[in-house]
């Protein structure tokens, strides 16, 4: 006795039957090509990072030029600046303005008959000026005063 659960005979002589294909409607996928977006992307921050670059490159170079500028202008300033103080030194010189003294202004150096000597016979003092309140007090009491002897009996 055989088993059932092993016979095979009773699947050897089937039909074959042909299998049903289910037809679908034709529908046009369409896939979007990107390849050729993403070059283009690629290339235009390629080219903006280049540019970028080339551009702070440049205000590198037109600020430094402009330093150059400025820093010879300032030496020379400098320069203008020492030549005009040695020349403000040797015009007020002692010598030279002693010199213009005598001969543009006609001034004459001091002699011993010239000089004058004060003595003072008494203590030297300061005096310190009243304060204006206490000044307008006293002139306020004395008006008052004399007000009073006028209208007393």
């Amino acid at each position: 006795m055989q088993q059932a659960a092993y016979d095979l005979t009773t699947f050897e002589n089937r039909e074959q039957r042909p299998r049903l294909r289910v037809a679908r409607s034709p529908k046009a996928k369409r896939r979007v090509d990107l390849s050729g977006f993403k070059i283009i992307a690629v290339v235009a921050v390629i080219f903006s990072l280049a540019w970028g670059v080339l551009y702070s490159r440049a205000q590198v170079t037109e600020l430094t030029t402009q330093i150059s500028s400025t820093e010879s202008d300032l030496s020379e300033a400098k320069s203008e600046y020492d030549y005009l103080n040695l020349q403000l030194e040797s015009r007020t010189d002692l010598e030279t303005v002693e010199d213009y003294a005598v001969t543009q202004l006609g001034l004459v150096k001091v002699d011993s008959s010239q000089i004058t000597y004060l003595t003072l016979e008494s203590e030297d003092k300061v005096v310190k000026p009243e304060s204006e309140v206490k000044t307008l007090l006293e002139n306020f009491s004395a008006g008052f005063m004399n007000l009073m002897e006028y209208l007393a009996p």
